[in-house]
């Protein structure tokens, strides 16, 4: 056997040995077959005369081309059982989601026919402003609502096969608990105004602390959805944080500030996660990052019951119905689309990048998990940039950022059309919508918010729902298109959603402006204000 038959049968072996899935151990066995004929021909077996040295490399060179041509399954597309829950903590976990269903349905037939308890007054300490140490804790607890989704989505194709689920059902878990997240932060910011904001955080707090434990342990996709849901009712304190912001930040420009910082928080939350629920999906089990969420959570309950006020002032509410009239004008309408195509774009990308890499581009976890950190990381720059941005107006500079989104939408749109077979093309312009994408929504939330100071609670809560329904049903129709077209569909999906917003933007308030839209720069505001403005700084 010479030296060149030798190696073939080397690559031959290789190819067997990384043969993970059934074609390549059958290239394997083909490779072990092609090699071992030509060594026979070589020493004269099954035949009297030995073949010419021309026919003899071919059948070799074809088996080494074979082995090259062979693609190994990554590490991520490879569905390796994880370690099997103990049926002990899968039992407790199932009793844990039932008690907790039986004790809110309980508290929800109480408050219908007792009523609502008696508020707190409100703490003398908080006229003296926010503590720093409170402010950090609003913000983590704002980015770990974030973390608790973002940090399994790239664990989904693992998660399928461990739980027995399904890609639509395994995306749908995303989906819905934003769903289920808009539709209890409706209750939960108008309950907090009337029965105060620390027993909403408390109870939201030690929710999401009892949901993420059960997450942890579910045995079957059934106990994992109802897991989810519970998270999505605790999830539902974000709106109360805005509200809280409001209550410690009196004066608007301390609070557009803050509501900046807290969003930097989230997006750094976006960041970190996937990738730490990547690590801990390939090297351990995705079970570790619900464990340890639980963990988390539940240290926060307990600092917010050692160091939380009451913050909620005192006073009688406005009607329901005139702040609900309020809310829903025409541009400020606008602009909650606005706000909900942006996020559609951002979940689109959320609930199906993780499927798209690894079982259409055959990626590995960790490489889903680092996409989706430097998608973070781009969004969170938006941020920076609104900082360094100094434009006269939120108004320009919500004109600016949503027309870069729109013009980043068609870019992606042309990339998804001709190179969609790339993942590169899907991953360009998922980037390039990161990257405005954060200051656009900044942009829109500060413009919607400019005329509602005194209602901001309820406005907070009819943004959540803005934020999380309308996109979670286009990221539902995205992993359809998906599912149905491939990547291009999903693309497509993606990149129209940021174009819609864009459009409706511009059609809706941009190019006809309300009257309360006043610029930033004190010479071009009325004179009214600008009396105001002067008479503040003469009392101060």
């Amino acid at each position: 056997m010479s030296i060149f038959q030798a190696l073939v049968l080397c690559l031959a072996w290789l190819g067997q040995c990384a043969g993970t899935d059934c074609d390549a151990e059958i290239g394997g066995v083909l490779f072990l077959q092609t090699a071992v004929s030509a060594a026979s021909h070589s020493h004269g077996v099954g035949k009297q005369h030995p073949a010419p040295q021309d026919e003899m490399v071919h059948p070799l060179w074809d088996a080494a081309e074979k082995f090259f041509h062979i693609k190994r399954a990554a590490v991520g597309s490879v569905h390796i059982q994880s370690f099997k829950i103990p049926g002990i903590f899968e039992n407790l976990s199932k009793y844990c989601v039932v008690l907790v269903y039986v004790v809110f349905s309980l508290m929800c037939g109480r408050f219908c026919l007792v009523g609502v308890p008696a508020k707190a007054p409100q703490d003398p300490q908080v006229s003296k402003g926010c503590p720093r140490s409170w402010l950090i804790y609003m913000g983590v607890v704002y980015a770990f609502i974030y973390f608790s989704t973002d940090q399994y989505v790239p664990s989904l194709p693992q998660m399928e096969a461990d739980l027995a689920g399904s890609q639509a059902l395994m995306s749908g878990t995303v989906q819905l608990n934003l769903f289920v997240k808009a539709v209890f932060g409706l209750m939960s910011a108008g309950l907090s105004d009337r029965i105060g904001r620390r027993p909403v955080v408390l109870a939201c707090v030690v929710l999401l602390s009892l949901a993420s434990l059960c997450c942890a342990c579910a045995g079957r996709i059934e106990w994992f959805i109802a897991a989810r849901i519970l998270q999505g009712m605790g999830e539902s304190v974000e709106p109360v944080v805005f509200a809280m912001a409001r209550d410690y930040f009196a004066d608007s420009n301390e609070r557009f500030k803050v509501i900046a910082a807290l969003q930097m928080m989230a997006f750094v939350g976006i960041a970190v996660a996937p990738l730490y629920g990547g690590v801990c999906a390939a090297y351990l089990s995705w079970r570790l990052s619900f464990l340890s969420l639980a963990i988390v959570w539940g240290l926060l309950a307990a600092y917010a019951f050692w160091a939380m006020m009451e913050s909620c002032p005192e006073g009688s509410q406005e009607s329901y119905l005139k702040d609900v009239a309020r809310i829903l004008d025409p541009h400020l309408l606008c602009l909650l689309l606005t706000e909900s195509c942006i996020m559609g774009g951002y979940f689109t990308f959320n609930a199906n990048s993780s499927y798209l890499m690894e079982e259409s581009f055959g990626r590995s976890v960790m490489a889903s998990s680092i996409v989706m950190l430097i998608y973070g990381a781009l969004s969170g720059l938006g941020a920076v940039l609104i900082e360094k941005l100094h434009l006269s107006s939120v108004l320009r500079m919500g004109q600016l950022a949503l027309s870069l989104l729109a013009l980043a939408g068609m870019i992606s749109m042309v990339l998804g059309l001709y190179f969609s077979e790339y993942l590169w093309s899907y991953l360009a312009g998922s980037f390039l919508q990161a990257s405005v994408g954060m200051m656009a929504l900044v942009a829109t939330n500060v413009l919607f918010f400019e005329p509602l100071a005194d209602c901001a609670g309820m406005a907070a809560s009819f943004e959540i729902v803005a934020q999380s329904i309308l996109p979670s049903l286009l990221s539902a129709i995205g992993t359809q298109s998906m599912i149905q077209v491939g990547p291009k569909g999903l693309t497509l999906w993606q990149a129209g959603a940021c174009v819609a917003g864009g459009v409706l933007f511009w059609l809706g308030y941009g190019c006809n402006p309300p009257a309360w839209t006043l610029p930033l720069e004190p010479s071009e505001r009325p004179k009214s204000l600008r009396l105001l403005a002067d008479e503040a700084e003469e009392t101060s």
